[in-house]
């Protein structure tokens, strides 16, 4: 699309680099850990409970969260670097396909959307098993309320939720004072006889033989899950990313030494064998109510539930930029990329990321135990390939020194567990291989154009080919009369331009334009600012450029020739941003405008709960100098 001026306007300096933009890097280190810390700080609430049901572990659990400790920081340090080298995201699709090849990129972000369809499945189910604690319902069917809670979720992603980083780091502090608090009641409250059992369990793995190690070690990796979240928010990082990613990092591997080795010592020790049996999807609130009865209890259960539900959410959120990701590599087909006409948001994507955690937990009947067993595929893959792809950046760098093999050492322990899980859990590999193995055929059968001809045979299909392409083409024409600047160009013509008016437009309002020209004419000025802003809704908001809709580009075409009629010249202002409001209050004050213009919306209040009340956000943003206008 031409960014050229309208109506003459000579050409702005051009617009710097999207990855540059620093409004849309909000996230500071402590947001990062709360993100990150809101996602893998889940694993404590079910982690405990199914290495104790794997029979060669039970009473051993804490000796092997222990032992997979010193892989989980070494590996943290490495993700933290997979964030610098990859300003704008991707993660493991990012590092594996500069590592090997694209193709491998693709099998890697095969590996994690499995994992987040396994975060989805789990932390729903587990999230419901906390709160079935005190509504038992919920625990006698949770396969469907998991279901229930699943669509919700993709419902309220299709209309756009919201989910700040702010609100992470509210669920995160929430989880983490809790968990704090469990620790201090449970160790001033032990009896002598406790602490002799805590010693006693502390004590159990010397006599273990090495099969029984490697399989602990294998399942212990699960404690660790959402680690690799990290490396899908560098878009939204402070500069400079390396020392951002490295305090949040930090932030978070200290938090996590913190608890999670003291909880699962704490909860195996004492807790008796038969809570152990049957509670085991709950560890922790059983532990608080050893340690400090119902009300402690009470508080486990709510923060729990919540985190839970928030990381099912950001695993959905995960996944479906994935799949959009492999779409824009064409790996997948380009219907994913469609977005929702009123929403603007890739429906088709957020109902797969959906749906197949539902068959998911259908298929698994809800049991944590094997949910567990399933996760760790694509989990410890996606680790393994992002380990891998990172040693091999390095070394085509030219890089032998200690952090090479340093990291080559980490890239082994993980490889180590990744194959025990994979010999060992056989429901597991039989699952992630047909289900990786599917998503390669489409994938590369996509991208190698095996499906086209084919398809293109059929009659249904080759009519609606044409029909799309023929409204492609007209989307074309329309956006050649649509000559956008982004935000930066307007700024730098404002003072050849200037105008104190700035419309924000989301579709064509000829009342809202005609009162912002009939104000600017009053003020003796020929210009109008008209402003569109791309939302991306989300915590893994990307800096890549927008591309403007044909209902707004339509709006903003017939905008131009209202103002032109009048005399006037429409000056089309394109940005992006993770909220309008902030879009907005940012172009005000870059332009330098009097009055910001919005027209009255006719949206539902759960619409505005989800995605924000725009009119309501300027009132308390816009600076006192500017007047906010709204027309109905």
């Amino acid at each position: 699309m031409s960014l050229q001026p309208p109506n003459g306007i000579p050409n702005a300096a051009p617009a710097p680099k999207s990855g540059t933009d620093h409004h849309l890097r909000q996230l500071s280190p402590l947001l990062v850990w709360a993100v990150v810390f809101a996602d893998i700080g889940t694993s404590i609430y079910y982690v405990p409970g199914i290495l104790y049901a794997e029979p060669a572990v039970r009473d051993l659990a804490p000796f092997f969260v222990a032992t997979a400790l010193l892989g989980f920081v070494l590996l943290a340090s490495k993700y933290t670097e997979i964030c610098w080298r990859n300003p704008d995201g991707g993660g493991v699709v990012t590092i594996a396909s500069q590592a090997f090849s694209p193709t491998w990129g693709a099998f890697g972000g095969l590996l994690i959307c499995v994992d987040y369809f396994l975060t989805a499945a789990i932390s729903s189910v587990s999230g419901l098993q906390y709160l079935g604690s005190v509504f038992p319902v919920l625990s006698e069917h949770v396969v469907w309320f998991a279901i229930a809670v699943l669509a919700v979720l993709a419902l309220v992603n299709i209309i756009g939720i919201r989910e700040s980083a702010t609100l992470s780091l509210f669920m995160a502090v929430l989880a983490l004072v809790v968990d704090i608090v469990v620790i201090v009641v449970v160790f001033v409250s032990a009896t002598p006889e406790q602490w002799a059992q805590v010693r006693h369990t502390a004590t159990l793995a010397k006599d273990i033989d090495l099969s029984t190690f490697l399989i602990g070690f294998g399942g212990a990796w699960l404690a660790f899950s959402g680690l690799e979240s990290i490396s899908q928010l560098s878009p939204a990082m402070r500069l400079p990313i390396k020392r951002t990613a490295a305090r949040g990092m930090t932030l978070v591997v200290a938090t996590i030494l913190l608890t999670v080795p003291v909880l699962t010592l704490f909860a195996i020790s004492l807790l008796t064998p038969e809570i152990k049996t049957n509670e085991s999807e709950r560890f922790l609130s059983e532990l608080a109510f050893v340690g400090g009865g119902t009300p402690i209890k009470l508080a486990v259960v709510v923060s729990a539930s919540a985190l839970l539900l928030f990381a099912a959410n950001t695993a959905i959120i995960g996944c479906y930029h994935v799949f959009m990701a492999l779409s824009e590599r064409h790996f997948m087909p380009s219907g994913i990329l469609r977005r929702s006409r009123r929403f603007r948001t890739p429906h088709i994507a957020i109902l797969i990321a959906t749906v197949m955690p539902m068959v998911v937990v259908v298929m698994t009947r809800g049991e944590m135990k094997l949910l567990g067993d399933l996760y760790a595929f694509g989990l410890l893959g996606a680790f393994v390939l992002s380990s891998a792809g990172l040693d091999m950046v390095r070394w085509r760098e030219g890089k032998r020194g200690w952090t090479f093999w340093l990291g080559l050492f980490t890239t082994l322990l993980v490889y180590v567990a990744w194959m025990v899980n994979l010999f060992h859990k056989k429901d597991a590999t039989i699952f992630g291989v047909f289900t990786v193995g599917v998503g390669m055929l489409l994938a590369v059968g996509t991208h190698q154009k095996w499906f086209t001809d084919w398809l293109y045979q059929l009659k249904f299909f080759r009519t609606r080919v044409e029909n799309r392409i023929e409204e492609h083409a007209e989307g074309l024409e329309l956006s050649d009369k649509v000559e956008l600047l982004s935000l930066s160009q307007a700024e730098a013509i404002a003072p050849l331009y200037p105008s104190g008016t700035l419309v924000a437009m989301r579709s064509h309002n000829p009342q809202l334009l005609s009162e912002a020209i009939a104000r600017e004419r009053g003020r003796g000025g020929s210009n109008v600012y008209a402003l569109f802003v791309e939302e991306r809704t989300g915590l893994f908001v990307g800096t890549d450029v927008p591309e403007i809709d044909r209902e707004a580009a339509d709006a903003l075409n017939q905008a131009a020739k209202v103002a032109e009629r009048e005399g006037f010249n429409l000056i089309p202002i394109c940005t992006v941003s993770y909220n309008a409001v902030e879009g907005i209050v940012r172009a005000a004050d870059s332009l330098g405008v009097s009055a910001v213009m919005v027209g009255v919306s006719s949206r539902s209040a759960i619409y505005h709960l989800l995605r924000g009340h725009v009119v309501s956000g300027l009132t308390k943003r816009l600076p006192n100098s500017v007047r906010l206008f709204l027309i109905s």
